[in-house]
């Protein structure tokens, strides 16, 4: 049986995601949803929806879709969240799962409460290199992540401290997601500098980190909009373990592996995610088994760059923790 889909945000993340359902068997497009009637109106064309609606309600009342794909601005998440999953509904949600930890909890209460499934949208994890560096240094004693890119505009969504959050919050999750991810640890505690520097909407926009874990492992964080670097390229990453490295680079699509005593090896990738994170998302609904990114994974993303935020502002080292 078909997994009934609905797409609430019909954007360019919206038509995206409807693109990656429509390729995939065992999944049918129910609805499409937007506050612009035009935009839901044209992806339900495009795919082969049964309805375009404006009415989020509509589509949470409808017992043919089975899950539902929230690509909205961000501040929005939290509320379609939990309305999605108190009626029944299971969820794929755009990072970041929310712009605070206290909002984060509000949607981790309701994933416990309702037995519902939410998977949130960190596609970089599926990057094949990433993977690949994962598998080529599994246990680093030190790791860096640098997500630096041009300004961003100040009217932009994304830029409004209320619907966007700005640079680091709206996509630093990516990076610590990153780093939570290739480390397999939970992190303990932050110091960093950074803030303000030029967004006239006044918020964070450049920040600098170093994360302590367990074990000794620690991890440095730097993000932001200040310029996009040519030579490592807006996604850098680097793995480092006794006698050994890894370097991603051209937004992690390429890998550079050495070890002491032995010439590199280069590997290429693609910078895909989107149609993997798809399918996994299917699979957890339709085998009733945990999605692979959830709902804590979204929390501590969030947590870890909530705080980096409060040590900046502090001057302070900041403890790292989730109240789940």
């Amino acid at each position: 049986m078909d997994v009934g889909v609905a797409v609430i945000g019909c954007g360019a993340l919206g038509r995206i995601h409807a693109r990656c359902v429509s390729e995939l068997d065992g999944v049918s497009a129910v609805a499409f949803c937007d506050i612009l009637p035009d935009r839901a109106a044209l992806l339900n064309e495009e795919f082969k929806g049964r309805y375009a609606t404006t009415d989020p309600d509509r589509v949470f009342g409808d017992e043919s879709v089975d899950a539902v794909y929230l690509t909205t601005l961000n501040d929005t998440h939290t509320d379609l969240c939990v309305r999605a999953l108190e009626a029944g509904k299971h969820v794929l949600v755009e990072k970041p799962l929310a712009l605070t930890v206290e909002e984060c909890l509000r949607v981790s209460d309701a994933v416990e409460r309702t037995g519902r499934k939410l998977m949130v949208g960190f596609k970089m994890r599926y990057y094949d290199m990433v993977r690949k560096a994962k598998e080529l240094i599994p246990e680093p004693i030190l790791v860096t992540m640098q997500m630096m890119d041009n300004r961003w505009p100040a009217g932009a969504w994304y830029n409004d401290p209320v619907k966007g959050g700005g640079n680091v919050l709206s996509q630093g999750c990516h990076s610590t997601d990153l780093l939570r991810f290739v480390t397999g640890r939970d992190p303990v505690e932050v110091y960093a500098c950074g803030g303000n520097y030029y967004q006239p909407t006044g918020v964070v926009d450049n920040l600098v980190a170093t994360f302590r874990f367990g074990d000794g492992l620690s991890a440095s964080l730097v993000q932001g909009d200040a310029n996009c670097p040519p030579v490592t390229s807006k996604f850098f990453m680097q793995l480092f373990a006794p006698d050994r490295s890894v370097t991603l680079t051209d937004r992690l699509t390429t890998l550079t592996y050495t070890e002491t005593g032995k010439p590199p090896q280069v590997f290429r990738g693609s910078e895909d995610g989107f149609a993997a994170q798809s399918r996994d998302f299917r699979d957890c609904v339709r085998s009733d088994r945990p999605p692979p990114i959830d709902h804590l994974d979204g929390l501590w993303a969030a947590a870890m760059v909530s705080q980096a935020i409060e040590s900046a502002r502090s001057g302070k080292v900041e403890p790292v923790k989730v109240w789940a």
